[in-house]
């Protein structure tokens, strides 16, 4: 039986941070696989060619994928989704397509040009899909259009068939536990991390980072995103109360969370070891290409 983890990569739930956990450990048996087009979606006939003409392919992320995944015979999946409190999730997205360099997508330009609160109501206005239930959306309806209660319901079921589920807002809790519920079908597996794609602004606490983004919004319109984000909601508490149960579930406790923890604040060391040495790799080149292009100089 062939093995692969697949990461559903919803944009701005940490998924940078578990694209880099994944190729961490495994390196060229890591894949991202990916539509050249920005809102292209990956069909699942199109991951099992991929699958069969990548054998040594043991992770893959993907932003272009959806779930559930196909069946093939001898491959096991298992499926890692993790979810964001809505209203932040928004937040976070309107920060990033900010700060982004211009590329083809048209929203990176809009929330260049727009206040955080004309742009939420522009996308209200033509890209409803983007700010109504989008995790929901991409969870039941493969992101094809905004979900109702029937859709809630059916997502609601579908969090339970994932090998790995959680949230954002827990994400130790989430890996660790994944580390325990995977490390039979990969043996080694190390899920500590070094965040990724993280605005430097940002505040640490979710409360306070909902507050800001309330006031930036407006109350009217953030009361609005709030309703338009009702079963999204929902879907997040559930997905953080299953995270929460298979984490009791595997006898893990805050002992275990502290070593995790640890594990983290030396990856964090070595990693800005790492950077640092780059840094001053690229200074060194910078000055001896300085001191060869000035010359010897004759009087």
């Amino acid at each position: 039986m062939r093995h692969i983890i697949i990461h559903y990569h919803i944009f701005k739930n940490a998924g940078s941070t578990v694209a880099a956990m994944l190729e961490r450990n495994f390196a060229d048996r890591f894949a991202s696989f990916d539509s050249p087009a920005h809102d292209k979606r990956l069909q699942p006939g199109e991951l099992v060619a991929f699958v069969n003409s990548n054998p040594q392919v043991t992770a893959i992320s993907s932003h272009h994928l959806r779930p559930p995944a196909p069946r093939i015979e001898g491959v096991q999946f298992y499926e890692i989704l993790i979810f964001r409190h809505p209203l932040d999730r928004l937040r976070s997205m309107y920060d990033f397509y900010r700060s982004a360099a211009v590329n083809q997508d048209p929203l990176t330009r809009e929330a260049k040009r727009l206040s955080v609160s004309h742009f939420f109501e522009l996308l209200i206005r033509t890209a409803a899909n983007l700010v109504t239930n989008a995790q929901l959306n991409l969870l039941a309806n493969g992101g094809a259009r905004i979900p109702d209660d029937q859709d809630a319901q059916r997502g609601l079921a579908m969090i339970k068939d994932f090998a790995v589920v959680g949230v954002a807002e827990n994400f130790d809790e989430c890996a660790l536990t994944a580390e325990y519920r995977l490390h039979a079908p990969f043996p080694g597996l190390d899920l500590s991390y070094v965040p990724q794609n993280v605005t430097r602004s940002r505040a640490n606490d979710l409360e306070l980072r909902l507050r800001r983004f309330a006031e930036r919004c407006g109350e009217t319109l953030y009361g609005r995103l709030v309703e338009l984000n009702r079963l999204d909601t929902g879907l997040v508490a559930a997905a953080a109360a299953e995270s929460e149960r298979r984490y009791v579930a595997a006898g893990l406790g805050a002992a275990q969370l502290r070593e995790f923890r640890k594990r983290l604040r030396g990856k964090k060391i070595l990693f800005a070891i790492a950077r640092g040495r780059r840094q001053l790799s690229r200074l060194w080149r910078g000055a001896v290409r300085a001191t060869s292009s000035s010359g010897p100089h004759r009087s």
